[in-house]
């Protein structure tokens, strides 16, 4: 044998050889379709891994996005969930069946910290059942989602812990606006301020609130660290400036945004684009 043959030999290594806790954290980069359709299938001891609840315990839908198995993402999300056996702590749910997967996360996870849901075509819906059983919650994230006033208030009473929350969607103008329209857009900033004191960071991008809403908000939520308005057009920033301990981030143009290549704003020419952050 030539010696580079047989240095080539040498170097050989068996994957089987691996420290398990090596091949735990290797299985875990792979994301939940790797594991179900290929790595599980390859040995015993790697489907030994891959059954391991603590693999489980971060789960995200996206990616499922752009594979075969997208036709079987709210069936293969389950199976996931049940998996984790009651270890789940984040999810990020991207469904056109968000309340029942929603329901079934909920029964399953009571140690649940982050909560992240998309709909991609059409906007889908909490349920206040669910929300009812994340006592441990402490981010909720919803783009192209629906809340209601009532499900604000159920976060407010069962999810104590809650310091995250993001309701985006993308921003558009009403015809022929006026006050009185825009009244029951207040509606949800109202609800927030009223119900969630502890908040620290809250994003409502493309929000019809006016400055009545906004002002609840600023006159109850006192712990609040930064506030996104992006593409909320019906706030009048020269009445709301005046606001004392917060400083204004004014912009006239909105960059490019994009939900982990889920949901993508085009950029678009606004006023405000606004931040807050507190002094």
């Amino acid at each position: 044998m030539v010696p580079s043959e047989l240095n080539l030999k040498q170097e050989e290594r068996n994957w089987l050889d691996l420290p398990s806790d090596v091949m735990f954290n290797i299985l875990n980069r792979i994301g939940m379709v790797d594991i179900l359709e290929n790595a599980q299938k390859v040995c015993t001891a790697w489907r030994k891994i891959c059954k391991d609840p603590a693999m489980w315990r971060v789960i995200n839908m996206n990616d499922l996005k752009g594979t075969s198995a997208e036709v079987l993402a709210v069936k293969m999300c389950k199976h996931a969930v049940d998996r984790s056996q009651g270890q789940l702590v984040d999810i990020t749910i991207v469904s056109t069946y968000d309340a029942d997967l929603h329901l079934y996360v909920a029964d399953r996870s009571s140690q649940l910290r982050r909560l992240e849901m998309a709909h991609e075509f059409f906007s889908g819906k909490l349920t206040t059942a669910a929300l009812m059983k994340f006592p441990l919650l402490e981010e909720l994230n919803l783009y192209k989602i629906e809340i209601s006033k009532e499900e604000i208030e159920t976060v407010g009473r069962y999810c104590p812990m809650l310091k995250t929350l993001k309701v985006n969607q993308r921003g558009w103008r009403l015809f022929n606006a006026d006050e009185g329209s825009l009244t029951r857009y207040n509606e949800i900033a109202m609800a927030i301020g009223q119900n969630l004191l502890g908040i620290r960071h809250l994003e409502l991008i493309g929000n019809k609130m006016t400055n009545v809403g906004l002002r609840v908000i600023l006159d109850n939520c006192h712990h609040l660290e930064t506030l996104d308005l992006r593409q909320c057009f019906y706030i009048d920033l020269k009445v709301m400036c005046s606001h004392k301990a917060l400083l204004w981030a004014l912009c006239d143009t909105c960059r490019a945004t994009s939900h982990r290549g889920f949901m993508s704003l085009e950029p678009v020419v606004i006023k405000p684009y606004l931040i807050i952050t507190k002094v």
